[in-house]
């Protein structure tokens, strides 16, 4: 045990300058393991592109005459696929690698002072070759871009180092350490801030790759034998049977080492587990800690293990470890190969001649069971210098199979990769892609350059040399980046069926992959392959990584494939919160008006991206008809927010319908026209949404105009809805037009729509009789005027159908009491009584148009009484029910609150005429001179321009405010818009 924590003798300084050495080589180690199980994820990342895909659904459904219209608007179902980024140099990794090498460089010339005679000068050439291979004079130090900067500094170390060797032996360690280290650090702030570069001291990690691989192979080979040594030190150590434990052992040790090696030559594919080659070299350093003390008879001469033998063999080691932690934590392939290589093949012939060598010297010793491991580097036959000689030649036999001259190669290609990452990070893609380009062409296949040059190429829409270069990246050691992109390079350039072609032979390659299994589901689905995309995003969710975003297109597909799915009941099993997920989620539920129960807070992200966005827009659309004004006041405000300007446009759209919904006609309006003002892309859409709100809100006429823009972008069934809105504004000529042009378009059931409409408005007056219910109620609608009264009477007593019946009698009760005519409108009106009504729908509008003529009447008494026998409003009355609060507050002397409702009314709707009127009178009784009743009213005509009854409200106004010019102007309109 004394032996084995030998450094508990040693002196306090020495021990704790040794426990700083071990302390850095343990750091290295655990460095290089770290960048190891990181892989190439050191230097690329995920990025996951969003694909953006409209799901129309219908906000609500609403009739007019014999039409049933949908109100449409645009959900959005996002996609996502996994891509692999650009390279992005893993400057953490490279600057260890330097400090590291810098802290060992300084350990080492503290050593070497310590060294007498010739071994002091050869070992300062070879700290000046150092200090020279680091090129010191591209840093511009200073503004020097020469030799004098490296002059200076080996003169700051190279004079105190000679006066410690020569003049000042006694002068202890830690000083001489002490003083190095400051020279370093001064020296390292010098090259920080006035270097004349960008990224100086990442030039140093660049220059000191060199010296550092170097170094590397030089420790792989001095440790090459240390397992075989452990192996001797422990059976001969009172083993009854030394030879025959060593020789199995050693049989089976050397057995997996050729195997290995013969793997990385490529001569063997074996369903094997190859050793791993890190796990030996660390392996072997970490035993070389004790079995370079057991070496001491050989290098005694130079310098003694203690101290300075130990501080020697930590400070190679921990170059060792940091040069080959910064190879792999830069996923810098070629430089890779040369340390693996030289791994393997030095364990393998330094291996054979190793047990060469002991048995040579040592097999009638191990024959006897005697302490072998005390004398194994005292051989009596055999030198250990004829070892070492014969292990190179042992190790190069390997070397020259796997041909010489890709070690070379290889070792430029890890340098020019490592230049191309210098000038990625000063954002020289000219110089970067060249330095990668000689990479690619010096290290055959190497994932790096090639990963780097695809993705460079890609990014300019080269997918032919994209996917050439992706090609090279996965010949040898593909990524799971490289292969994923392959696929994706296909997709980019609308190949489907070849990206399905690559991910199926990533899939194979990684079966593991969740993100590979993600984007072959999503290819399969883009091709409506529904069952193959399904068993692909269900492979994708049972991986952490992958699992939200199947998920995500799991329910994309299924609302754009209209697969009737219970998108609540999956969203519960799927158990997520992710945005993009449930935005899917909500798409799917709107097209078939399921209820979403999970809890979603929409508004809880204030700086929208695309997910979210997508979630609150579907949200929006999903729960229009229900939502409050303090969530639609909150949304708007985060839609108009500067920071959310890319999405605000969609945004405020979906909001719209909220608005209307709430009764706000006026908003909804004006956010759409302001969409259609500011945007191109858009104004088919909405001018086609505000058609059918008008249509609804009862202006054919102006719903007619809207359709007519939305016509002129082609815009859905725009032609088809302005042919409705002309027959429902009596314009029978221009009807009559437009269904000619409805009968020649490309939908059979328009077609017939139109050849039937056309014929009721062609018929002549004498013929109805013989019409069908239908056609009857059709002819009522559109043929028959207020004057038309008797026609009416005829026709109407004809009918079978009660509904139709009713509805015919409800239609000219509205015309009537519109045109202001209450006799005749009651007396219709009160016809409809006794009728047996089996449609709900049509039930409830009569009883609230009943409710309209009580209160244009002002029978509050006869209004309240029919409120309370159980009329329920909907969302779609609201400013009914306001209009009726507001009068009976006003009755009831309760005028803060009337003056609310009125103050609701005054503004929401231009087209709910009866609450207009009744604001303005509200308030013209409160104050005879005061502008407000003007201001409501000729605000509300702006908007609902051809209501006859608005406009007689305003001209009156008008002449009551003095505004002569604007009274005969209405005067005019009004004689136009007579009834």
């Amino acid at each position: 045990m004394q032996s084995l924590f030998f450094w508990k003798n040693w002196l306090k300084d020495y021990r704790w300058t040794g426990y700083l050495a071990a302390a850095v080589f343990f750091f290295a180690l655990f460095f290089l393991w770290f960048s190891y199980f990181q892989g190439t994820d050191g230097v690329i990342h995920w990025d996951t592109i969003q694909e953006q895909k409209t799901v129309e659904t219908t906000v609500h459904t609403f009739r007019v005459g014999p039409f049933i219209l949908n109100v449409p608007a645009e959900n959005y179902a996002l996609v996502e696929y996994f891509n692999g980024s650009g390279i992005e140099p893993n400057t953490t990794a490279s600057y260890i690698f330097l400090a590291v090498l810098a802290v060992s460089a300084v350990v080492l010339l503290a050593v070497i002072t310590t060294i007498e005679g010739f071994w002091y000068f050869v070992a300062m050439a070879l700290f000046i070759l150092f200090v020279v291979s680091l090129r010191l004079e591209v840093l511009g130090i200073g503004g020097q871009f020469n030799r004098i900067p490296s002059i200076v500094i080996l003169l700051l170390y190279g004079i105190p180092s000679f006066y410690f060797n020569r003049f000042r032996t006694s002068v202890a360690f830690v000083t001489r350490l002490l003083l190095f280290a400051f020279i370093t650090m001064l020296l390292a702030l010098a090259v920080a801030f006035f270097s004349q570069v960008e990224f100086p001291l990442y030039h140093l990690t660049l220059t000191g790759y060199t010296p550092g691989l170097i170094l590397t192979l030089l420790f792989i080979i001095m440790v090459a034998h240390e397992i075989l040594a452990t192996f001797i030190n422990v059976v001969s150590q009172g083993s009854s049977k030394s030879l025959q434990h060593l020789s199995i052992i050693s049989v089976i040790y050397m057995a997996n080492v050729i195997i290995t090696a013969l793997h990385e030559l490529g001569v063997v594919e074996w369903n094997f587990i190859y050793i791993n080659i890190y796990l030996l070299l660390t392996i072997s350093a970490v035993l070389g800690i004790w079995g370079y003390r057991e070496r001491e008879p050989i290098y005694g001469s130079i310098f003694p293990f203690y101290p300075f033998g130990a501080y020697f063999y930590l400070a190679m080691g921990a170059i060792c470890f940091a040069t080959t932690g910064q190879l792999l934590g830069n996923a810098n392939d070629p430089g890779l190969k040369i340390i693996r290589e030289v791994i393997i093949f030095s364990h393998a012939g330094f291996g054979i001649i190793f047990l060469t060598y002991v048995f040579s010297n040592y097999i009638v010793m191990l024959s006897q069971n005697m302490p072998v491991y005390r004398v194994l580097y005292k051989p009596n036959r055999m030198p250990y210098f004829t070892y070492r000689f014969a292990g190179i030649i042992a190790m190069l036999g390997f070397v020259f199979v796997a041909d010489w001259r890709s070690y070379v190669y290889n070792g430029m290609a890890a340098f020019y990769n490592s230049a191309g990452d210098l000038y990625t990070l000063q954002g020289n893609d000219v110089y970067a892609e060249s330095f990668y380009d000689q990479g690619r062409t010096h290290g055959f296949a190497n994932h790096r350059s090639n990963y780097a040059l695809a993705t460079m190429k890609g990014m300019r829409y080269n997918f032919e040399g994209a996917l050439k270069d992706y090609s090279s990246a996965n010949y040898i050691h593909p990524s799971e980046y490289s292969l994923t992109n392959t696929g994706n390079v296909f997709i980019w350039d609308r190949k489907i069926f070849d990206a399905i072609r690559e991910y199926r032979k990533a899939y194979g390659i990684l079966p593991e992959s969740g993100i590979v299994a993600n984007n072959l589901g999503l290819a399969y689905a883009k091709i409506h392959n529904l069952d193959s995309a399904l068993v692909y995003f269900s492979k994708a969710r049972e991986h952490n990584v992958s699992k939200d975003i199947a998920e995500t297109n799991f329910f994309a597909m299924a609302a754009t494939e209209l697969l009737p799915l219970q998108a609540d009941s999956i969203l519960t099993v799927f158990n997520t919160t992710s945005p993009a997920t449930t935005a899917n989620a909500l798409a799917l539920a709107g097209l078939y008006g399921q209820p979403i129960k999970v809890n979603i807070d929409p508004l809880a992200v204030k700086r929208l991206d695309l997910k979210s966005a997508t979630l609150l827009n579907n949200y929006i659309l999903k729960n229009a008809a229900t939502l409050d004004t303090t969530f639609t006041r909150r949304a708007y405000a985060i839609a108009s927010d500067s920071l959310n300007s890319d999405y605000g446009i969609a945004l405020k759209a979906a909001l719209a319908h909220a608005f209307y919904h709430q009764g706000n006609v006026t908003q909804a309006l004006a956010i759409l026209a302001e969409q259609v003002y500011v945007g191109q892309a858009n104004q088919g859409k909405y001018n086609y949404v505000m058609g059918l709100w008008a249509l609804e809100q009862g202006n054919p006429a102006i719903a007619a105009q809207y359709f007519s823009y939305a016509d002129t972008y082609d815009y859905k069934n725009a032609k088809f809805y302005h042919a409705i809105a002309l027959t429902e504004a009596g314009l029978l000529g221009s009807a009559l037009a437009a269904w000619d042009t409805v009968a020649i378009g490309k939908e059979e059931s328009q077609q017939r729509i139109a050849a039937t409409v056309k014929n009721i408005l062609l018929l002549p007056g004498q013929n109805p009789l013989e019409l069908s219910d239908g056609e009857k109620y059709q002819f009522c609608r559109y043929r028959i005027g207020l004057r038309d009264s008797v026609l009416f009477d005829r026709i109407v007593n004809t009918f079978s159908n009660a509904n139709y019946k009713a509805q015919a009698l409800l239609d000219i009760s509205r015309k009537y009491y519109k045109a202001e005519q209450y006799g005749p409108a009651i007396r219709f009106f009160n016809r409809i009584a006794g009728l047996e009504l089996s449609d709900k729908l049509l039930y409830d509008d009569v009883r609230h148009f009943e409710l309209r003529m009580l209160a244009s009447r002002k029978e509050l008494r006869a209004l309240a009484t029919q409120i309370n026998k159980g009329i329920e409003f909907p969302a779609s009355r609201l400013l009914e029910k306001t209009l009726y609060t507001a009068l009976l507050n006003e009755a009831n002397g309760d005028t803060l609150n009337a003056r609310k409702n009125f103050d609701i009314l005054s503004h929401y709707n231009p087209y709910f005429e009866e609450g207009i009127l009744a604001a303005a009178d509200f308030y013209r009784s409160r104050d005879a001179g005061s502008l407000k009743p003007y201001t409501i009213l000729s605000e509300a005509i702006q908007v609902n321009s051809n209501s006859y009854r608005l406009l007689r409200a305003y001209a009156a106004e008008a002449v009551r405010q003095g505004f002569d010019e604007y009274a005969l102007s209405a005067q005019q309109r009004l004689q136009e818009l007579a009834p």
